[in-house]
């Protein structure tokens, strides 16, 4: 049974890579691609970066300097780390801009619109967190501003900002929380929706080539 589906898939891969990419689908397929190594690239620098990492507010500082002075290369993972996560908010930016101006999200692409959306708000936030993450006077009061407004929400706003910060003050358990949702509940949901792009993508494609309609 195992070997039935593993030529199967193998089957599948050798149809995708011997289809032909009409040209009105290349340009949207290259920025999938690279939208996908360029979070695989913050997926595995972070996890370099994590092995080194303290999330204490005693430690934080302490741990990036040591990244950054004493660990071999770390100074050039967290370059990399920092500057792929601008680049990859660009990339969902431009992305979006030519859903946008091609008026593709009216067209019966509106899951690429939304999508992208979705995948730009989780980049930013994801952005945002990793910010935090530093842990001095600037983060701190960034942080405190955020959970204000937050909890300014009618009805959920004081619950979801209790949640976010752990109980009644700023503390150590609200920087947990926050690198918890910087490493674990936003990469995987980004990556989620990365996958469901791609595969919404690849199916319109073959569904073009079958000559059927997108």
């Amino acid at each position: 049974m195992a070997r039935v589906q593993e030529q199967g898939l193998l089957h599948l891969v050798r149809k995708a890579a011997r289809t032909s990419i009409p040209v009105s689908a290349r340009t949207d397929l290259a920025f999938a691609v690279s939208l996908m190594l360029l979070f695989l690239i913050q997926v595995a620098t972070g996890i370099m970066l994590s092995l080194y990492f303290a999330p204490s507010p005693d430690s934080v500082s302490d741990s990036v300097q040591f990244i950054m002075r004493d660990v071999s290369w770390g100074w050039l993972v967290r370059g990399l780390h920092h500057w792929s996560s601008p680049a990859l908010a660009l990339l969902c930016a431009l992305h979006l801009a030519r859903v946008f101006v091609g008026g593709r999200y009216r067209l019966g692409q509106a899951w690429a619109w939304y999508l992208g959306v979705a995948v730009l708000a989780l980049v930013l936030a994801e952005m945002f967190s990793g910010d935090l993450l530093t842990w001095d006077n600037v983060a701190y009061w960034r942080v405190r501003g955020l959970l204000e407004r937050i909890e300014s929400i009618v009805w959920i706003g004081p619950t979801v900002a209790d949640i976010l910060r752990g109980g009644p003050e700023v503390s150590a358990t609200t920087l947990s929380r926050t690198y918890s949702a910087h490493t674990l509940f936003v990469p995987w949901l980004t990556w989620m929706l990365i996958l469901a792009n791609l595969a919404l993508l690849v199916q319109r494609v073959f569904v073009r080539k079958n000559g059927g309609s997108a």
